[in-house]
């Protein structure tokens, strides 16, 4: 208590340097504490936006059909597996696939016609919710179909309006039909965003003359279930077939999530390299306005360990008081951007990730690796920038030291 006492005292003696070496280390431990929040943020929205409104945390497929996509291969059986993975405590939800043209007017597109059980893609996706005109498929209404945002505009297609579609059907015929847009979709992704086209998977079957089977089955997993022990205890209920995970799904995605943790420390460390140096030269400016004072208690018997630990004790207190103010500073507008949100719409409307469409409202997630990695970077930066003076100061002689001019 005695060393963090004199270390206080010695730090009020030049109160302007220490207020504006406190309030350089506070402002910058405010900062990344608010920049770690709000990439932890995105990127858990990156991942919460692709796996609950399309893909799912896994899927299941027929062996060699993501790599060579056909409507002959399918998933057999589809509402039974169904059952039995819903009976592990995961939602679980069927699709049926193919390509057609779409025409309406003059215009035409290609698109991806999707078949769903609605209510198994209301409970497994949050798709249904993403619906920004319009309403959600029905079994009730076989005709009615739901596009993507910028496939309406292609079509130049609105609520109501018919859209022929022609395709091939599974048995070699000619698919055709009419059909009207019940909804339109809000941005979910490139793929739905530019050809998807959603229909009940009942319509599907008969446009396709498909009586059984599905392309793909979506399994989405209740909050902090670990992916990988999913994955296994699906694909042991789905023998034969092929079940990944998001990451392997979309392995652009993961890499970017694993690069982002790879450089978050380094980008850390390259902005708190600036306060260190600050530091350093704090200290060594102590060390030099003191050398008759670090003789003179040298020569009454304090131990160079002693110079050591009191030079070591000045930027614990100056790191101590930073660290108060930073955390002061930067968890209540972290905690904001949590609530609230970082409206980036001057920028652009959505921002598109891996072929995940990203709202320009950006949302910070306040963890504990978002408070304590800048917090104990900053401490042990700060203290090693020390070393060098409190070392330098704790070799003097006392006899030289005390004739310093």
């Amino acid at each position: 208590m005695l060393t963090v006492r004199m270390a206080a005292r010695n730090l009020f003696r030049s109160r302007r340097r220490s207020l504006v070496t406190v309030a350089a280390m506070a402002f910058a431990l405010a900062i990344m504490v608010v920049y770690t929040g709000i990439m932890d943020g995105f990127m858990g929205s990156m991942v919460q936006n692709a796996t609950m409104l399309d893909m799912g945390h896994l899927q299941i497929h027929a062996p060699g059909y993501r790599a060579s996509p056909s409507i002959y291969e399918r998933v057999p059986e589809p509402d039974k597996l169904c059952k039995k993975i819903e009976a592990l405590g995961y939602h679980c939800s069927y699709r049926l696939f193919a390509t057609a043209l779409a025409a309406h007017g003059q215009a035409s597109s290609g698109v991806q016609i999707r078949g769903v059980d609605p209510l198994l893609e209301a409970r497994a996706l949050e798709l249904p919710s993403h619906v920004a005109q319009g309403k959600w498929l029905t079994e009730d209404d076989p005709k009615g179909v739901i596009i993507g945002k910028a496939l309406a505009r292609a079509l130049d297609v609105r609520l109501s309006s018919e859209i022929v579609l022609v395709s091939q059907a599974a048995d070699g015929s000619m698919a055709n039909d009419l059909y009207y847009v019940r909804g339109i979709l809000k941005t979910v992704s490139t793929q739905i965003d530019t050809g998807g086209l959603l229909m009940t998977a009942r319509s599907f079957r008969e446009l396709m003359v498909m009586e059984s089977g599905a392309h793909e089955v979506a399994v989405t997993l209740p909050k902090n279930t670990p992916l990988d022990p999913a994955v296994a205890a699906v694909a042991a209920l789905a023998p034969g077939l092929e079940t990944l995970g998001w990451n392997k799904l979309n392995p652009a995605m993961a890499e970017l999530i694993a690069v982002n943790d790879a450089f978050l420390l380094p980008m850390i460390v390259i902005t708190y390299i600036a306060i260190a140096i600050i530091i350093l030269n704090a200290m060594l400016m102590v060390v030099f306005e003191r050398v008759k004072e670090y003789g003179l208690m040298k020569a009454l018997g304090m131990t160079p360990w002693g110079v050591f630990r009191l030079v070591m004790a000045e930027t614990a207190v100056l790191s101590v008081a930073a660290a108060a103010l930073g955390l002061g500073g930067g968890l209540p507008l972290a905690s904001y951007l949590e609530s609230h949100g970082l409206n980036l719409s001057s920028f652009s409307e959505s921002i598109n990730i891996s072929g995940v469409a990203m709202s320009s409202l950006v949302y910070a997630k306040v963890t504990t690796r978002s408070v304590l990695l800048p917090l104990v970077t900053l401490l042990v930066l700060v203290l090693l920038a020390t070393l060098y003076p409190a070392i330098k100061a704790s070799r003097l002689n006392p006899i030289d030291a005390m004739r310093h001019q």
